[in-house]
């Protein structure tokens, strides 16, 4: 299987992606990681990756009924620009994916007396 490299064409789109550990895309031959949430490159909650946009085209044609692209937590734009704004606009949205407060305690659960 080919692993595309950083795109070196002019025809590219600016993924987000708020899954914490990115996602791996595949059409054909082809894959590519997307970052995710715990990546350097975070605005918004959502890691940023350059891909080829024709690439990008053929994965979200295939993929766009999964819940993660219908909620908009996988996304991408023409201009690196519109994607950072969405993810900004999305920030307080959550996946369910975060992480868990450990202090904080299920409903119906209380302390035991000592």
């Amino acid at each position: 299987m080919a692993v595309a490299k950083k795109p070196k064409t002019a025809n590219v789109v600016t993924v987000g992606c708020k899954i914490p550990n990115g996602l791996v895309l595949r059409v054909n031959d082809v894959e590519v990681t997307i970052a995710g949430s715990n990546s350097s490159k975070v605005i918004g909650g959502y890691g940023l990756t350059q891909v080829d946009a024709d690439f990008w085209s053929a994965w979200l044609e295939r993929n766009s009924g999964l819940s993660f692209v219908r909620n908009d937590f996988v996304f991408a734009h023409e201009k690196a620009a519109s994607t950072k704004a969405q993810a900004n606009e999305m920030a307080d949205e959550k996946t369910g994916l975060e992480q868990l407060d450990p202090n904080a305690k299920p409903a119906g659960i209380t302390d035991l007396d000592k």
